[in-house]
């Protein structure tokens, strides 16, 4: 008898910790239109795709940084290479890491860029 007082509301604490991703009211993700633009090429990023953010932390991997209110922004590259683009979650509450393209803090996507 004390065995199942004690094993069901710890069963009961475990489903709430180990919820599906779909519960989680925070996700952090982003699309570019393109990932192989060409230098001086305009690329549109969009974070649509994330839940439950206030701000837009853009870090476009070429020294430029940009905070937005908006999910979406275009950003211009000068110089062919690779470019690692980080979205930031700026928010304190932690988001679930089911991102399709991060870890739940921040979604990262590599752009190609070509002469």
């Amino acid at each position: 008898m004390k065995f199942s007082r004690f094993i069901l509301p710890v069963i009961a604490v475990g489903m709430l910790v180990f919820s599906s991703c779909d519960d989680n009211a925070l996700r952090i993700c982003f699309d570019a239109d393109t990932t192989t633009p060409k230098v001086n090429q305009r690329v549109t990023f969009s974070a649509s795709c994330s839940e439950g953010m206030e701000v837009y932390h853009w870090n476009f991997g070429d020294g430029v940084d940009s905070v937005t209110r908006t999910p979406t922004i275009q950003h211009t590259y000068t110089n062919a290479g690779y470019y690692n683009v980080r979205l930031h979650n700026t928010t304190e509450e932690i988001a679930d890491f089911c991102s399709p393209n991060g870890d739940g803090r921040t979604a990262s996507a590599t752009i190609e860029v070509s002469e």
